[in-house]
């Protein structure tokens, strides 16, 4: 990305999925920030956002564990070119007082913020973290370059960083940017002799375990310049940094890294193995995979010893074609996930096989990632259909984020069930469309677009369909509805419910107001049940009263 992309005009169309959430432009900045740099997915980008007036400077907070920080965040949007002044970093720094000890936290709970506020601070449970020793820090974002009084701010105050425009733009990955660091470095070879690979004379490959230490002192680790070709930079709060970084502050692990380390490539303009000076020089480099490790070996610096190497690939190469395949293919060797352990699963296999037998195959099953596909055929994952199996079956929509949970922890519970085959999927796919329609209409617009929504408004036709003694058969076997226009004219009766009982969803979150908490009330079973309780009882009045249409057996 180039700065110039975060110009105003530019930068404006980008966010308008983010504006479609019922933010200001600021926030949505935010929010498309988290996504894009700090790589959190759309829920935790959403839970991690203060999106209400009264928030004391606090647009959103952010726990890394990793690096045991509270970080506060705060995202300016401006529409004129201009730059970042010592002024508003001023004004982060008074802003992060208020969490200087679990004391000030405690106010802030007590006093008068905003209720999401303190619902973030609560459910973060920063004043604990504060007092196990985590550090608050402020992150200024901002599409503005930082000038000259902001740098000098910063080099007396190391609880802030900035995130300006020239840092957004090296940190937001783009596959065919060519770039790197410009220089020289030298590795030592003292402690065993390279493997030299020659591939034709279109390149040299020097593989060798490099010292971390070696590692963090190459150029451009601080500015992003080093990974400037690499698509996974900042992943923010991961499994494998947090082993990463505990394999670091163990010394006794440190002779064993190079058992549990993929390794880091490297590519450079030129490299020169001086085999008397027992030295690798390279020229002109960049680091296509491996920067979470090296930027989790800086952090940790002085945890560092000799003994903690890694096995480097150091690829001299001066053919941009072959260079993106090297920078692709090293970073599509992504970790086996638990849904790839299943994607021969018998009971996968079959479930597919299924979907062919259904609505004259117009349907497929994605079991696998990367799994060919009729384009003419409507595709479903199985990622998917588990998430909509968790909530219309399990009644669990607050765990449908949780992805490891549905071919890990409750794979067995979601998929091994005799009644789980083409047609429930199927159906609960035509289900969910109708779902999503009808969350256009609901006002507020942070939670017509969160996340978890439309598994909670899920669940709720789940128990609508379970609850009538007409309607219970198509819960238990969906396939009856397979036949003429039963299945269309179904969904158009369910579809027309849902809009009734979001009319009752508007109202119920009016009631409530700043008392709703949308992020942490559709993560909780109990508050969930309570809601969907209310929304069906005023459904059954509205009914009662000719305002709403009643579920009914679907005639052919």
């Amino acid at each position: 990305m180039n700065p110039e992309s975060l110009e105003y005009t530019n930068l404006k169309p980008i966010l308008a999925q983010y504006e479609a959430k019922g933010r200001g432009e600021s926030i949505a900045f935010l929010s498309w920030f988290l996504e894009n740099i700090f790589r959190l997915d759309d829920v935790s980008a959403d839970d991690s956002i203060c999106d209400r007036p009264n928030d004391r400077g606090i647009d959103g907070i952010y726990v890394d564990h990793t690096q045991e920080e509270i970080q506060i965040l705060q995202g300016k949007l401006k529409q004129r070119n201009s730059s970042i002044g010592d002024l508003p970093l001023r004004e982060l720094a008074g802003t992060i007082t208020q969490l200087k000890n679990p004391e000030s936290v405690q106010a802030l709970i007590d006093g008068g913020a905003n209720e999401e506020l303190k619902r973030i601070l609560t459910r973060h449970n920063i004043k604990d973290l504060i007092s196990k020793g985590y550090m608050v820090v402020g992150l200024f974002i901002s599409n503005q370059p930082l000038d000259q009084n902001g740098q000098e701010f910063l080099e007396c105050h190391q609880g802030i960083s900035v995130y300006d425009r020239n840092r957004i733009a090296n940190e937001f990955i783009e596959i065919d940017q060519v770039g790197g660091v410009t220089g020289s470095y030298v590795f030592d070879t003292s402690y065993v002799s390279p493997m030299v690979i020659r591939t034709g004379i279109r390149a040299t490959t020097y593989v060798l375990p490099v010292q971390a230490l070696e590692l963090v002192g190459m150029d451009g680790i601080d500015d992003g310049t080093l990974f400037t070709q690499n698509v996974r930079q900042s992943l923010g709060n991961t499994k494998v940094n947090k082993a990463l970084r505990r394999s670091v502050m163990q010394p006794a692990e440190h002779e064993n890294f190079p058992l549990y380390h993929n390794g880091v490539n490297i590519l450079c303009h030129s490299a020169h193995l001086d085999e008397e000076h027992e030295k690798l020089r390279i020229t002109n480099y960049v680091v296509v995979n491996g920067a979470q490790s090296i930027t989790t070996f800086r952090r940790a610096k002085s945890a560092l010893s000799p003994d903690l190497r890694v096995l480097a690939k150091i690829i001299q190469i001066d053919d941009p074609d072959l260079s993106k395949k090297i920078t692709i293919n090293s970073n599509n060797q992504n970790a086996i996930k638990a849904r790839d352990l299943k994607s021969n699963n018998e009971i996968q296999l079959r479930l597919r096989e299924e979907f062919s037998h259904v609505e004259g195959g117009a349907y497929d099953l994605e079991i696998k990632r990367g799994q060919g596909i009729d384009a003419a055929k409507t595709v479903v994952t199985n990622e998917e259909a588990g998430r909509l199996l968790l909530a219309f079956d399990l009644m669990s929509p607050e765990s449908c984020h949780q992805i490891y949970k549905v071919f890990d922890d409750r794979y067995a519970d979601i998929f091994a069930r005799p009644e789980v085959n083409a047609h429930r999927v199927i159906f609960l796919y035509l289900l969910n469309k109708k779902v999503q329609n009808v969350t256009e209409s609901i006002n507020y617009r942070p939670l017509a677009k969160y996340g978890l929504t439309r598994f909670f408004l899920l669940s709720v036709v789940s128990e609508l369909i379970r609850a009538n003694n007409d309607t219970l058969v198509y819960y238990q076997d969906p396939s009856t509805l397979f036949f003429d226009d039963r299945l269309t004219n179904f969904m158009d009766e369910i579809e027309s419910i849902l809009v009734s009982i979001v009319i009752d969803l508007n109202y119920e979150v009016e009631e409530m107001g700043d008392q709703f908490d949308y992020k942490g009330d559709l993560k909780s079973p109990t508050k969930i049940k309570g809601l969907r309780n209310k929304l069906l009882r005023s459904y059954e009045k509205d009914v009662a009263r000719g305002k709403a249409p009643l579920l009914t057996i679907v005639m052919a």
